[in-house]
């Protein structure tokens, strides 16, 4: 059940359409997540840092695609025949759709977009191949030495943990920690800051990339 704010005139029985946004639950879920592995690693519960942080990292990945598809869905849908936009939401890649967004919607007469050859964009480029990689997770191999024997301890020195170049997330997740999810999280608000300034400050505006919208259904004149 939901409640109506103030001000909107309603009887029994009127209809409301809800528009929802999946973006909001991914990205919420996302700090709540982050809080939870940082509040584990103070109390050295290894395992549970690693489970929150990988969550926090997955959901995150996911809600790029969610907040670019209401975007498109919301702001730019208008500008396509329906057959043409099917195709855009089918066939474009995550980072087309992202970099395309400011230049179609033009807002005031906007006509700049990410540069690919800077951040935040580079990161963001690299956070898809990592959401390719897990999409498709194949086993890998890397290299342990042993730093005590007495304990039976072994790891790798944190100097050579393989890590991905751009944002230095480690590969092993073994070695994943809440400050790598923050870090994928400060990449994402980098990327929505960048993406709000082409779009005239629309996606920020009261909060909208973070709610979801109620609108009362009128039905059509007979």
């Amino acid at each position: 059940m939901l409640n109506l704010q103030r001000g909107i005139p309603i009887e029994d029985g009127d209809l409301f359409i809800l528009d929802t946004n999946p973006f909001r639950f991914l990205y919420l879920a996302a700090e709540s997540l982050i809080k939870d592995a940082e509040q584990a690693a103070t109390k050295n519960k290894h395992r549970v840092e690693i489970n929150h942080s990988i969550g926090a990292l997955v959901v995150l990945l996911l809600s790029t695609e969610a907040l670019i598809n209401r975007v498109y869905e919301c702001f730019l849908r208008s500008k396509f025949p329906r057959q043409i936009y099917e195709e855009i939401m089918g066939k474009w890649s995550l980072t087309m759709k992202w970099y395309f967004a400011p230049l179609i919607y033009k807002s005031g007469g906007n006509n700049k977009t990410f540069d690919v050859k800077k951040e935040p964009w580079q990161s963001f480029s690299e956070l898809k191949k990592i959401r390719d990689y897990f999409a498709h997770p194949k086993p890998a191999q890397f290299p342990f030495t042993v730093l005590d024997a007495k304990k039976k301890i072994l790891d790798v020195n944190e100097g050579v943990i393989p890590r991905w170049p751009q944002t230095t997330i480690p590969k092993d997740l073994n070695h994943f920690r809440w400050k790598d999810a923050q870090t994928v999280l400060e990449i994402i608000n980098k990327m929505i800051d960048k993406l709000d300034s082409f779009m005239g400050g629309t996606i920020k505006k009261d909060d909208w990339y973070l709610i979801e919208q109620m609108s009362k259904y009128e039905k059509a004149a007979e």
